[in-house]
């Protein structure tokens, strides 16, 4: 298989950058982005948001997408369980404690991808003809959709809160373990896989654009990065997130 990636790390109207994203082995961080487009037969991607309940996160998202790469190079896997681990011995002064990220990886292995997230980082995956969300954010809402107590959409916003993400404290090495996901797939020739950061996602609702094949992933990020403009400046005091993204295509 050969793939085409492409990446976007955008700051919208947040004050800082706390997004990161990797396309192994760099890391990028910047005020706004658009990296060159990326010619591979294996691949380790990845998109961390850092949670913004703490003042470190931008410093949180980008170490764990370095500790990634590395651990990536180093054997060809990811372990979440490891990840969280080093997180805590990169990261050891006390001042960094609760600094936190979610994190959607994703690697080749052979002509399979493994794929595993933990937060309200997301995956997408472009059939053809539409797209569809692979992973499900581990919030509040959703353990209580999964517990049958929540049943609609309309609830306070304090629900979104996250239960799941990486986070430095020196407790947490092994609860990261039970709430991370992992699945397998593999592309076939014009399909696609996205990940992005929930600042991507929600302004668009999950209607992300077509994906075929006389457009460039670059072209297709600057579209939907307008879209997401257009669609926020409708909205009243609307402040957009920070977003990132990268696109992966199967040619």
């Amino acid at each position: 298989m050969t793939y085409q990636i492409q990446a976007v790390n955008w700051r919208g109207g947040m004050a800082y950058q706390q997004d990161a994203v990797l396309i192994a082995p760099k890391v990028y961080q910047h005020k706004g982005l658009i990296s060159r487009c990326y010619d591979a037969k294996q691949f380790c991607i990845a998109v961390a948001d850092g949670v913004s309940a703490s003042p470190y996160s931008a410093l949180a998202s980008r170490t764990l997408l370095q500790l990634t790469s590395a651990m990536y190079a180093d054997g060809g896997t990811v372990d979440f369980a490891k990840l969280q681990h080093k997180l805590n011995q990169a990261l050891t002064d006390d001042q960094y404690t609760g600094a936190s990220s979610t994190l959607v990886c994703a690697y080749s292995v052979g002509d399979d991808i493994v794929l595993k997230h933990l937060g309200d980082s997301r995956a997408y995956r472009y059939d053809g003809v539409s797209w569809h969300c692979l992973t499900e954010d581990h919030s509040f809402i959703n353990e209580l959709k999964a517990d049958g107590v929540a049943i609609h959409d309309e609830y306070a916003s304090c629900y979104d809160a996250l239960v799941g993400y990486f986070v430095v404290d020196r407790m947490a090495d092994m609860s990261v373990v039970q709430m991370a996901s992992c699945q397998t797939l593999r592309l076939k020739s014009g399909e696609s896989l996205l990940l992005c950061s929930d600042g991507f996602s929600e302004v668009l609702d999950g209607q992300l654009l077509p994906m075929d094949g006389e457009i460039s992933p670059k072209q297709w990020l600057s579209d939907s990065i307008h879209q997401i403009k257009q669609i926020g400046r409708i909205k009243p005091n609307q402040q957009l997130d920070n977003i990132s993204a990268i696109l992966v295509r199967c040619v």
